[in-house]
């Protein structure tokens, strides 16, 4: 079993893009599980993911810390996405559309 020091190791390590992907999605989803517990209790001091292979643990002050963490990893997770599929714009000819 690999101990990380940060998520930000965690991340780094990844082998390429859709590995990094999947590390921000655990990394996402144990911030919304550790969410969730300060909610049941009105505060938290650390999160730990751990899947078996990994463990990370980090602490926290308070719920709006784990919310900011949040998005800043969907941002970041969301440049990863960017980086491996591109931007790409579809343009759709309104009469294509059902009308009601």
């Amino acid at each position: 079993m690999i101990i990380y020091d940060s998520a930000a190791i965690y991340i780094e390590k990844a082998s390429d893009l859709k590995d990094k992907i999947a590390r921000y999605d655990a990394i996402i989803n144990a911030l919304e599980l550790a969410t969730i517990k300060a909610a049941e209790t009105g505060n938290i001091t650390e999160y730990s993911l751990d899947d078996g292979q990994t463990k990370i643990k980090t602490t926290y002050r308070d719920a709006t810390q784990i919310a900011q963490s949040i998005m800043a990893f969907i941002r970041l997770k969301q440049m990863a996405v960017n980086d491996l599929n591109g931007r790409k714009m579809r343009l759709v000819d309104a009469k294509n559309f059902i009308q009601h």
